[in-house]
């Protein structure tokens, strides 16, 4: 057909000449090497990509033909203006590109797809006339530089940073292709930024993330100059040779490479070591310590051909390996990633058996397909789990069946080996030795406490798993501790550890000056689990929220138990037992052992912590109602009982009043319905309008009244404070309240192994009134925050300290231990800074879903 037929004009609107279109060369290149006699001069030139619609599946067909021609022209200049999308022709106009035009001819005006594929182009010469009016590629992109220049920000404390992330997204560019992975583009940027003599001397670090580059060439213009920050992140950087010659000129603080291909080579970050002296630290770790990052999974083993693999057809060749003191890679196919390093290795310690030899998992790894680690010197485990589980990894009941006479088969993860793929070496992790370090770490001669507290988040553990609620483990780390400790420690704090029960206690009977020992936060369900305690002198002994404590209707029963097997202690849970705690309420009453988790992090407490949120209580609580929740609240708060009975005291109150649904108070009968607020909506309309608040966890009591792992009736009662921001100047104002919350398991079989289970509020009833004089009197009083609500800074040499920083900021942030490390380290062990790091570094989405529990 003539394509005369077609003509047509191009309008953007932005005070540029239109483009008329009228295709005086109906000539159409096709599957040729040659144009002929016919000469691309400043014309504008029409590209059509026939893809016939076999790109549609892929997320962005768009990007990929773009890369594909950029690829094909290899440096030459070329910017496609008006580009359309078409179901199975794209096009698009340029000019002034015969260099770009020649090298597409010499493929034949053929594509080579990423995906493999081949798409044929092609080519009409001349199709419109040029004119110096017209819509102008590389004039936009120096104007849009010059702009950006006189805009610069900062980064991470950088000033003077130049933002030219996406680029290629800047609104002026709609009608337009602009893309960095064009080393044409990327150059005339570059020339654009170094020939601004007005801003270039402010310019101090540069910012090229989310580009697509493949090549970095044309920064060698910045060359010989420090700069405080080069962010390449999130590009298509796949080779350390060309990126190492093309920074060789470039000095920085700081490079950025995540989320590039480089990254995940098995020779990284080795294979940038040439870069050492351009830059003093990459991704937010000091050069120098890239390299303690070492794991031989990713320099010295080849799992496609190193050691022998044992799966279930040769699992009778394990018998070949008893004597073997060399590595052994466990593999665990898992090609959606739907399982993380922490929740893997909870499973895996399910599964071995606790009565048999220690096994420490070191230099775990994820590759994009298969969980990865090592261990060695543990055969008998091996043994076990690939004869008696037939390599599997257990995963725990889901609960009870709804047709008990259904037979479901047991619920397992496979996984396979490769054994002796590697030899010891010396500077290999060695369990032993640096389990030992870091207890020495973590002993504070001053106080003669030793803080274990959360120990695998301990800083030198990063690469070594270390399972306390294995017996045969935490028999050896006791042993290694009442060896270095023998007279010198009178405390050991080993909460939040995973501790299911303690057999070797014999071993402490050698320390002398130990009285008090902390296990508070671990899964101890029964006194006889840690009954070998009880021959130790302990004056102390902390054992809240253990599974156990929920065993007790009573407090004194819980009391007279524990010193049946104490007789000798003084403290209970940091109570003094000669103040007749037992008169004291009991804080959880549970009428079922399996509704321990719903009072921690799997909903109560959380819960009260996204409540406290005001500002984001429409984010943070949305996840948890649906539009069939009710909710309802009333407000029994009597001001004349209050010391402090004024106007403001009236207006604070009456934010919680407005919405109070008391029918005592009723004269009209027929508004019963009024504060009956139904649906997810509505009910988020009204938790908005309360006041900001603060709990007071201490105080909270809770009795889960019905649980049977589809639903549950949750009582809980404590205080709070009104903590308005607009009431900061005002007096303190406590409010006693309760709250009902009805659940139901809303969907259960997700993630991984179909095991997890989405709660959500049936029905939530929040009752505000006064405070008690005891609860006022002893109010907030367990660990207050300093008014600025900042940590204070340590000592650099003060291992306790840190620790407890490391701690404080893993319950803060939800990071799991390795980023948690990394962020703090970065900031110095600044609190404040480090905390500020990581907003930061959420805002930007620069930290990954594994970086979290």
């Amino acid at each position: 057909m003539d394509p005369r037929l077609h003509r047509y004009v191009l309008n953007f609107s932005d005070g540029s000449q239109p483009i008329q279109v009228d295709y005086p060369d109906t000539r159409v290149f096709r599957n040729c090497s040659s144009y002929g006699d016919r000469v691309p001069g400043l014309s504008w030139n029409e590209f059509c990509i026939h893809h016939q619609g076999q790109l549609e599946y892929l997320q962005d067909p768009k990007q990929v033909i773009l890369e594909a021609i950029f690829d094909a022209i290899d440096g030459e200049e070329l910017y496609p203006v008006a580009y359309e999308r078409g179901r199975r022709v794209d096009k698009f106009l340029a000019r002034a590109c015969k260099p770009a035009i020649d090298k597409l001819f010499a493929q034949k005006l053929c594509l080579s797809i990423s995906t493999g594929a081949s798409i044929q182009i092609s080519v009409q010469l001349g199709v419109a006339a040029n004119s110096s009016k017209q819509i102008s590629p590389p004039l936009l992109i120096s104007q849009e530089v010059s702009r950006l220049m006189e805009r610069l920000e900062v980064h991470n404390g950088v000033r003077g940073v130049l933002n030219l992330s996406n680029f290629g997204a800047n609104p002026c560019f709609k009608s337009i292709v602009v893309s960095l992975a064009n080393v044409a583009t990327l150059r005339h940027v570059c020339s654009s930024i170094y020939h601004n003599d007005d801003s270039f001397s402010a310019v101090n670090g540069f910012i090229f993330a989310d580009n697509q580059m493949k090549s970095v060439d044309p920064l060698k213009l910045f060359g010989d100059v420090e700069y405080g920050l080069l962010d390449l992140s999130g590009n298509k950087i796949a080779s350390a040779v060309r990126l190492c010659r093309e920074l060789k000129r470039i000095r920085a603080k700081e490079l950025k490479l995540a989320n590039n291909p480089i990254t995940k080579s098995s020779k990284y970050p080795n294979s940038i070591k040439a870069l050492q002296g351009n830059f003093s630290m990459v991704d937010g770790i000091p050069y120098d310590k890239l390299h303690t990052t070492y794991t031989p999974l990713n320099h010295d083993i080849d799992l496609e051909s190193d050691g022998i693999r044992i799966d279930w057809t040769n699992k009778w060749k394990l018998a070949d390996f008893e004597q073997s003191e060399d590595w052994h890679a466990f593999l665990v196919p898992d090609p959606m990633h739907l399982m993380t390093e922490q929740r893997l290795f909870r499973l895996f310690f399910i599964t071995v058996n606790q009565m048999l030899t220690e096994i420490y998992p070191c230099y775990y790894k994820f590759d994009g397909k298969e969980h990865i680690f090592l261990a060695r010197n543990c055969f008998e485990q091996i043994a076990y789990l690939v004869h008696s589980c037939n390599l599997a990894i257990k995963l725990p009941d889901a609960g009870p069946m709804v047709d008990p006479d259904v037979s479901v088969a047991p619920r397992t993860i496979p996984f396979y080996m490769r054994m002796n793929v590697s030899r010891f070496k010396l500077h290999h992790v060695d369990p032993q030795e640096r389990i030992t370090k870091c207890i020495q770490k973590c002993f504070v001669a001053q106080n003669r406490v030793l803080k274990m507290s959360h120990f695998q988040a301990t800083e030198g553990l990063k690469g070594l798993w270390v399972h306390m609620g294995s017996t045969r483990i935490l028999n050896n780390i006791l042993s290694i501790i009442s060896r270095l400790y023998m007279s010198n420690c009178s405390e050991i704090r080993l909460c939040n550890n995973s501790i299911l029960r303690i057999d070797g206690a014999r071993v402490l009977s050698r320390m002398g000056s130990l009285k008090a020992l902390d296990l508070g936060h671990n899964w101890i369900h029964d006194l006889e689990d840690i009954k070998s305690l009880g021959d130790l002198p302990l004056k102390s002994l902390r054992l809240h929220g253990n599974p156990l404590c929920g065993k007790y209707s009573l407090p004194n029963d819980y009391i007279q138990a524990v010193l049946k097997i104490f007789p000798q202690l003084t403290t209970l849970d940091g109570v003094d037992l000669s103040s007749k705690p037992g008169q004291a309420p009991q804080k959880n009453f549970l009428c079922d052992i399996g509704a321990y988790e719903l009072l921690g992090d799997v909903f109560l407490r959380n819960y009260l912590r996204d409540f406290e949120q005001a500002e984001e209580r429409a984010n943070r609580l949305m996840k948890y109602y649906t539009d069939d929740s009710i909710f309802t609240m009333t407000c029994n708060y009597v001001m004349g009982r209050s010391q402090s009975f004024n106007a403001q005291l009236f207006k604070r109150i009456s934010k919680y009043t407005k919405h109070s649904r008391d029918i005592r108070k009723w004269s009209d009968y027929t508004k019963a319905t009024n504060e009956f607020h139904v649906g997810v909506m509505e009910i988020i309309g009204v938790l908005m309008e309360l006041p900001s608040v603060v709990h007071d966890f201490i105080s909270l009591q809770t009795d889960v009244m019905h649980f049977n792992g589809k639903s549950a009736f949750i009582h809980v009662t404590g205080l709070l404070r009104d903590d308005s921001p607009s009431t900061h100047n005002q007096e303190e104002l406590y409010l006693a309240f309760s709250r009902d919350f009805v659940l139901k398991i809303d969907d259960q079989g997700k993630g991984f192994g179909k095991e997890s289970r989405r709660l959500k509020i049936v029905n939530d009833h929040l009752s505000i009134m006064n405070p008690s004089r005891n609860q006022v009197k002893s109010a907030f009083k367990v660990c207050p925050l300093p008014d600025n609500r900042l940590m204070t800074p340590a000592s650099e040499d003060s291992i306790d300290a840190k620790n407890d920083k490391l701690i404080i900021f893993l319950e803060l942030t939800g990071l799991t231990s390795p980023w948690c490390t990394r962020i703090v380290e970065t900031a110095e062990w600044d609190f404040e800074l480090a905390t500020k790091l990581f907003i930061d570094m959420v805002e930007k989405k620069e930290l990954p879903d594994s970086a979290f529990h």
